[in-house]
């Protein structure tokens, strides 16, 4: 059974990452909107900075978005946790903003164990996530790989749970706006 279990969370994250790459809209051109750098708001989760720039190497656009959660609710906070040693809280990434629509790469998913509890944020402890922007070159992706793709606004999204779970894949998330970052931009 527990490989039955893993097995449905890898395809579940699998079809999540493929619908959310193809499944969006893309009605806007490349230059249609600009690439503005979004005012920082106060939302629970919050990036180093307001604006990241990919870094080429020989074959790859590259950032890491550092964000910081302190609990500041007065109880612990429970988490998604990927596997038994992951200390951290999974999350996903978002566009936000006025290309919220646009299609959005990344290549990298979780690929996670079943069974896992979630983990625990104590009152005034904070955690921090590092979380990958960009791709290795995609020569043969078809369709083609856009630069828009990898570039815009986004907000980071913990996987917070209302309460402890024996397994994470059974959380039910607080909702968006308590477990979100504040807007940043990813630009080359």
């Amino acid at each position: 059974m527990p490989h039955i279990a893993a097995s449905m969370r890898i395809a579940t994250v699998a079809l999540t990452l493929l619908f959310g790459v193809l499944g969006c809209s893309e009605s806007l051109a490349p230059t249609d909107v600009p690439l503005d750098v979004p005012p920082r708001d106060g939302s629970p989760l919050q990036t180093g900075a307001l604006s990241y720039r990919l870094v080429r190497s020989s074959s790859a656009y590259r950032v890491t978005v550092q964000a910081t959660l302190v609990n500041t609710t007065g109880a612990p906070i429970h988490y998604r946790r990927c596997a038994p040693t992951h200390r951290g809280p999974m999350y996903r990434v978002a566009r936000t903003g006025p290309d919220s629509t646009r299609r959005f790469f990344v290549d990298w998913a979780w690929a996670c164990v079943g069974g896992v509890p979630t983990g625990v944020l104590a009152n005034g402890d904070s955690v921090v996530v590092n979380v990958p922007f960009g791709s290795v070159d995609q020569p043969q992706a078809q369709p083609p790989l856009q630069p828009y793709e990898l570039v815009g606004q986004f907000r980071i999204h913990l996987e917070l749970c209302e309460a402890y779970a024996d397994d994470s894949d059974h959380c039910a998330l607080v909702p968006a706006p308590r477990r979100q970052s504040n807007a940043f931009l990813v630009h080359y």
